[in-house]
């Protein structure tokens, strides 16, 4: 897992959407996509739901995204 990775999860988590994500981090909706989807693959499951409106995290995106944040506030 990367550091654009974990910048990626607790973004768009935080914004709850590729685009708004995208603006946040100065990179491209498309660029956010692919990083999520590059984690997605290499962790063979899937981090987040995407809605109409928005993505949600998964039980097991949840659950990464707890264990990264607990992991930076170590840091």
């Amino acid at each position: 897992m990367t550091t654009q990775q974990i910048q990626c999860i607790i973004t768009l988590t935080e914004e709850g959407s590729f685009s708004k994500a995208a603006k946040n981090l100065f990179i491209s909706q498309s660029a956010v996509s692919q990083t999520i989807h590059a984690l997605e693959k290499e962790l063979n499951t899937q981090l987040f739901i995407r809605l109409n409106k928005g993505v949600a995290l998964t039980k097991e995106g949840m659950l990464l995204h707890k264990n990264i944040t607990e992991a930076l506030a170590l840091i």
